[in-house]
């Protein structure tokens, strides 16, 4: 009679672009059950639901990158998932888990795990990328070359070099966006939840400053901050009144960090001369009154939307359910379940 223990089993959304070795190596030791998902989220909890009454349950479970259409990861998603109690990691790509109810797989003692080094280096680019089309109105430049202006009544733009820009949270891609900027020499400032320590300040040559000091100060103001409940709507009409007249605002963390009705009255006033954003809310983002602007450079949440980042990112999602069905914890888990 054969003793051999029954293989472990993984729910996987999606399949992946790049990282199909890893996947492959998943797949030779665990009972890999995965869809590709549709973009209609009733399709998708459906598909989750059948496959957890039919293949379940499952040790580990896992979810790759493009997930707006389809998200949150809530009770009514998840919770197939997790009622057998066996469930140990959901893990995912990217860095923000905003959408996914992190106190639910606490309780059921779940790792949420997400991919937080594999997105920094092109998310840093594409900031860099909108600070400067921001300082140069790289967009009105455009706009008018293709309406047969050539240069129309464009105002002259800014250099980078001297200015001061202030991040909104100095995290792994807000330094790699601020070492990025040493060779324009630009003064750095910030403000995090938690100051860093004094030789990473050393490092980049920042400076720590409160909140309204920022806004005072800045020439240049980028987002990189996660979404919580503290930071939801956190530059609106009060905070941009506090800012310098002609400020540019670059995003690249969350849409909802703005609140977008006070973005439109602090451009058409002119207290923001421009803006530069690659995140929105809600997301996709299909209709808004700045998409008529030519001072807004608009993105599709495309920072992180390059083939390295996407190979990183999937090979670290596997990573982290690999690690937690050989050791008992994720690489890089996001909360601390207690484990039965």
């Amino acid at each position: 009679m054969s003793t051999a223990k029954p293989r472990r089993r993984i729910l996987g959304i999606g399949y992946p672009r790049f990282a199909v070795r890893e996947w492959e190596d998943l797949a030779k030791n665990y009972d890999v059950h995965h869809f590709v998902p549709a973009s209609d989220r009733a399709a998708v909890v459906a598909e989750v639901k059948r496959l957890c009454d039919e293949k379940g349950p499952f040790d580990a479970g896992y979810v790759l990158f493009g997930t707006a259409a389809y998200s949150p990861f809530d009770e009514a998603l998840l919770g197939p998932l997790l009622s057998p109690g066996t469930c140990g990691v959901w893990a995912q790509g990217g860095v923000g888990y905003d959408d996914v109810d992190v106190p639910l797989l606490t309780e059921h003692g779940c790792y949420l795990a997400n991919t937080p080094h594999a997105v920094t280096a092109a998310t840093a680019d594409m900031g860099i990328l909108l600070v400067l089309s921001t300082l140069r109105g790289v967009r009105q430049a455009e706009q008018e070359l293709r309406e047969g202006r050539w240069r129309g009544s464009m105002p002259l733009s800014e250099d980078p070099a001297g200015k001061v820009i202030g991040f909104i949270g100095l995290g792994a891609i807000g330094k790699n966006m601020a070492a990025k900027t040493k060779p324009w020499e630009m003064k750095i400032i910030y403000h995090n939840r938690h100051r860093l320590p004094e030789e990473e300040e050393k490092k980049l040559d920042a400076t720590y400053v409160s909140l309204d000091e920022l806004y005072a100060s800045s020439d240049i103001i980028s987002i990189n901050t996660p979404l919580t409940p503290e930071t939801r709507h956190l530059l609106n009409d009060e905070a941009f009144a506090k800012m310098k007249d002609g400020v540019c605002i670059v995003n690249t963390a969350r849409g909802a960090v703005i609140d977008e009705d006070a973005l439109v009255r602090a451009l058409d006033s002119g207290k923001v001369a421009r803006a530069g954003l690659d995140v929105f809310e809600p997301e996709p983002k299909l209709e808004s009154a700045l998409f008529a602007s030519d001072r807004v450079t608009l993105q599709p949440h495309v920072g992180a939307f390059t083939r390295g980042t996407i190979h990183r990112g999937e090979r670290d999602v596997f990573a982290n359910v690999k690690a937690f069905l050989e050791t008992g914890k994720p690489v890089t888990p996001v909360n601390d379940p207690v484990r039965k």
